[in-house]
């Protein structure tokens, strides 16, 4: 499947994609490489600080559309705990199953279904696509 190939790659403050990614930047990345889709630059100089990743999380940045009906294969979700919007990923649905495509501080790439994603304590899941996809 598509998202394979990003398994394992580390998570860096300051990324260098396809080597190493923040959630924000696996996301640009992967636009960028399977639809030629350029997101704006997201404007955080080092992920390590939470504010300014905090302040990034905002689907703007990306020229996202909520998403309306059923979710589908990367379609982005942004991610929020104790009422703090701090993460992202992208949908992977394999055998119609729903899993979450995302990079983390503590294991780089990895791919996590919503259940594991909310006992890390992520409560809130926004949706999101690309315009016209």
């Amino acid at each position: 499947m598509w998202h394979e190939e990003y398994l394992g790659k580390p998570w860096a403050g300051v990324p260098n994609p396809p080597e190493s990614f923040t959630c924000g930047d696996l996301i640009r990345y992967i636009y960028a490489k399977d639809y030629g889709y350029k997101c704006l630059p997201v404007p955080v100089p080092d992920a390590k600080v939470l504010r300014d990743c905090v302040a990034a999380m905002n689907p703007g940045y990306f020229g996202l559309v909520p998403v309306e009906g059923e979710i589908r294969d990367k379609d982005a979700v942004f991610l929020s705990r104790r009422h703090l919007m701090d993460h992202c990923g992208l949908a992977v649905i394999d055998r119609g199953n729903l899993y979450i495509l995302h990079c983390s501080q503590r294991g780089g790439v990895q791919l996590s279904t919503p259940l594991e994603l909310k006992t890390q304590g992520y409560t809130k899941f926004s949706w999101w696509r690309m315009p016209n996809v």
